[in-house]
C-alpha cells in the first residue's frame, strides 16, 4: 500500500466535507502529527484546516494544541485519544433510560449512538440543512422508532417530547453554536418546562475568543437567518452532556476548554 505524503494527506482532510466532524478531526490529528516537527508547516496547515472547516470544534481543538504545545506531536496525540474514546454517548444513553420520547435536531453521531443503545425511545427528528434526514436514515436502518418532523410541527414536538436534545457544534462560556432551528426548539421546550439537554462531546469546548471568532465567521452577515446556525444560550439548557457525564448548565465553566490560539485566526497566505 502506497503511503500518502503528509502534505497530500492534509489537503485531503482540508477538502473533506460532509463526513462526521469527529472522523475529520481524527484525520486532521493524524495528518498534523506527521508534520509536527516543522513549526511553520504545522501553523500553515492548521490555519488551512480551520479555514476549510469553520464549525468543527474538535478539529479546531486539535489545531489549537498543535500550534501552542511545547510538544505538538504528544499534544495532538492526546487530543485525538480524547476525541476517539469519548464516552458522551454512553452517558446520554443512560439518561435516555428514563424517557420514552425525545426531540432532536440535525446530525450528531453521539445522539444517534445513544439512541441506538437506548433502544425503544421514540425520536422526533427535526431537519436542519438536510442533516436531520441523515439521522433519520441511520435510525430507520437500525429499526429504531423515529419520524421526521415537518416544519409546522417542530414546536409541538419540543413541547410534548420528554426531553429535547441539542447537539453543540461548539461550546463557549455562555452559549453553544448549534444547527439552525435549535434555538427555536430549545426555547419552546424551556417555556414548556421540558428538559433541554445540550450534547457537547469531547473537544467541543473552545476558548471563548475562538468560540466568538467561529460564531462571527458563520453568523456575521446581513442575513444571519440564512446562515444555517443558531447560538443557544446556556440559560435555556437544563444539563450539558459530555465526556464527564451530566453537568448543570450553570457550571459550563467547569468544562475544560482548548488553549487559546490567536494565530489560528490569521488567514494563511497560500
Amino acid at each position: 500500500m502506497t503511503k500518502v505524503h503528509p502534505i497530500e494527506h492534509l489537503r485531503y482532510v482540508a477538502r473533506s466535507h460532509g463526513a462526521d466532524p469527529v472522523e475529520i478531526a481524527l484525520e486532521a490529528a493524524d495528518a498534523l502529527g506527521a508534520v509536527a516537527r516543522d513549526t511553520s508547516a504545522t501553523l500553515v496547515a492548521a490555519r488551512r484546516l480551520v479555514e476549510h472547516h469553520p464549525v468543527n470544534a474538535q478539529l479546531w481543538t486539535v489545531c489549537a494544541h498543535a500550534v501552542t504545545a511545547m510538544d505538538p506531536r504528544s499534544a495532538i496525540s492526546d487530543a485525538a485519544r480524547s476525541i476517539g474514546s469519548d464516552p458522551t454517548a454512553s452517558h446520554l444513553a443512560e439518561a435516555l433510560d428514563a424517557v420514552s420520547s425525545v426531540c432532536s435536531i440535525g446530525w450528531s453521531g453521539h445522539i444517534v449512538d445513544a439512541l441506538t443503545r437506548a433502544g425503544e425511545v421514540n425520536a422526533l427528528v427535526v431537519d436542519s440543512l438536510g442533516d436531520g434526514q441523515d439521522s433519520l436514515r441511520v435510525l430507520s436502518r437500525r429499526n429504531l422508532p423515529c419520524e421526521l418532523v415537518a416544519p409546522e410541527g417542530i414546536a409541538a414536538a419540543a413541547e410534548h417530547a420528554d426531553a429535547t436534545m441539542i447537539p453543540a457544534l461548539a461550546l463557549g462560556d455562555s452559549g453553544a453554536l448549534c444547527p439552525g432551528g435549535a434555538l427555536a426548539i430549545a426555547s419552546v421546550a424551556y417555556c414548556a418546562s421540558r428538559p433541554v439537554w445540550l450534547v457537547a462531546p469531547a473537544a467541543s469546548r473552545l476558548s471563548n475568543a475562538l468560540f466568538e471568532a467561529m460564531v462571527a465567521d458563520v453568523r456575521g452577515r446581513p442575513d444571519p437567518w440564512a446562515c444555517g446556525y443558531d447560538v443557544v444560550p446556556v440559560g435555556l439548557v437544563s444539563e450539558v452532556f459530555g465526556p464527564a457525564g451530566r453537568t448543570p448548565s450553570d457550571a459550563v465553566d467547569r468544562i475544560a476548554a482548548c488553549p487559546h490560539a490567536p494565530e489560528l485566526l490569521r488567514r494563511s497566505v497560500i
